[in-house]
């Protein structure tokens, strides 16, 4: 078989690895370079079996001024050599790294899949195609080992990806079906067709770390250890196959625990595993962002470790968010989130009874005297029927303060409200925020939680006192 037909056969391949459909509309990231040609020829070759409509975005990053226009100009000679439409657009990446702060490099590869974003969202592509090889494969497994990187960064690069950029809102749906071929193969291919690709010099540059594993690190170990290349992109291939396994079982334990939106089961979660535990609040981070590229292993840790702990407590997190703890459930909160049930701080604000006192957050507190039910528990913790005497015990309602302690219905002993709070299971975050019903004998009732004992219905009481929390918005 010629080494021509080897490469399209590969290529067909990978379309199929990356669930490239028939009648897609692609956008092919094209440099100019040996892989993005060798790319945009096959694909140009495939174009009519497969039904596919093609479009070449060449962005020119101006790193290198002299060079880039001519570069620009022989891309879009090859691109029309095969009929492919070409579009260019320019970019300041050096202006850019200086104000986002970042390295030529990564701000290269931001503004680049941004553009390629923009381009394939406004022509309602399936995706970019991208001329990823084995070889750049190897070469990022190689780079995520060496900083120690999990069994994702292992996993290097997959053949269909939905791409995130940091810092923004834009998502791509990347699509790599090249990466079981070679860079020897690629340029085989080409010789074959011809073709004359545009050479970036800045790939021969050692200031960039991936060039530096390119040009020195995996020459000499592919000297040392024959087909090392292939070795590790054979590697990641494994490491997919195992991580699809653990995604699996987070995902299938993330549904179990599932409370709400954004809410689980703190229970289910703390009795898994602790490695399972990390994964799974990582990828409920996610879920919740959109992606976990900004999430660090110290915070990981930290959220682990609050789950095994006391509730109340809470990790912020990258983005805004804010990881929380609750005795029963745990979830992520954005900064502008309030899921706290009561209202702001109050001041100690005098209680009409009967009457309505108005609160913030469109919360009033009703009070009224009325025939004394059959059922004196409401079932709503927010209803509480007390004993009518609190009508002349000068009622008023405040937050809590310093010494607080009172008599829970029920419970012989007085108890500092501190640690009734705690048993309750209140949140810390919302403890200085509960509303309680006080008088000049005592507090009254912890609104939404326990009337006192002193402050019960009597045998003897035909009227009682209805007091309710409620919003009206």
């Amino acid at each position: 078989m010629a080494a021509d037909n080897r490469f399209i056969t590969k290529l067909t391949a990978g379309l199929k690895r990356a669930s490239v459909r028939r009648g897609a509309k692609l956008v092919i990231a094209f440099s100019g370079g040996p892989d993005s040609c060798a790319l945009l020829s096959g694909l140009s070759e495939l174009r009519v079996k497969w039904n596919f409509s093609l479009a070449a975005l060449h962005v020119n990053h101006t790193i290198r001024p002299d060079r880039a226009h001519s570069d620009q100009t022989n891309a879009k000679k090859i691109a029309e050599l095969f009929g492919v439409e070409f579009v260019s657009i320019a970019i300041d990446v050096r202006e850019a790294a200086d104000e986002l702060r970042l390295s030529i490099e990564t701000t290269a590869r931001q503004l680049r899949y941004q553009a390629l974003s923009t381009f394939a969202r406004d022509n309602r592509a399936d995706g970019v195609v991208t001329g990823h090889s084995l070889d750049d494969q190897a070469e990022t497994v190689l780079l995520h080992a060496s900083r120690g990187s999990g069994i994702k960064g292992i996993a290097g690069m997959n053949p269909c990806t939905t791409l995130i950029i940091p810092a923004s809102n834009v998502e791509v749906t990347v699509l790599r079906p090249m990466l079981h071929i070679s860079r020897s193969e690629v340029e085989q291919y080409l010789d074959i067709q011809g073709i004359s690709p545009v050479i970036d010099e800045s790939n021969y540059s050692r200031e960039f770390t991936r060039n530096r594993i390119r040009l020195d690190v995996l020459p000499i170990l592919n000297e040392v250890i024959p087909s090392s290349s292939e070795s590790l992109a054979r590697l990641a291939d494994n490491a997919s196959n195992d991580l699809e396994i653990i995604d699996w079982v987070v995902n299938q334990n993330l549904n179990r625990a599932k409370l709400g939106r954004n809410t689980y089961s703190r229970s289910i979660i703390s009795s898994l595993p602790s490695n399972l535990v990390a994964r799974l609040l990582m990828r409920a981070y996610a879920n919740r962002v959109g992606h976990a590229q900004d999430l660090e292993h110290k915070h990981v840790v930290e959220m682990a470790r609050q789950v095994t702990e006391r509730s109340g407590l809470g990790v912020d997190l990258p983005n805004g968010i804010r990881f929380v703890v609750d005795r029963d459930s745990l979830g992520f909160q954005s900064g502008n989130e309030d899921d706290c049930p009561y209202p702001e701080p109050l001041k100690p604000t005098e209680l009409a009874l009967p009457g309505t006192t108005e609160l913030n957050r469109g919360f009033i507190l009703s009070t009224e005297m009325i025939e004394r039910p059959v059922a004196l528990n409401p079932n709503n913790p927010w209803v509480a029927f007390t004993s009518p005497e609190i009508a002349s015990l000068a009622p008023k309602l405040r937050n809590r303060k310093n010494g607080d302690r009172f008599q829970p219905l029920g419970m012989e002993p007085l108890v500092k409200l501190q640690d009734y709070l705690v048993g309750a299971g209140i949140p810390e975050r919302w403890r200085d925020r509960v509303p309680i019903v006080e008088s000049s004998k005592g507090i009254v009732w912890i609104v939404g939680s326990r009337l006192a004992q002193w402050a019960k219905v009597q045998a003897e009481h035909s009227q009682v006192a209805r007091l309710e929390l409620m919003r009206t918005d």
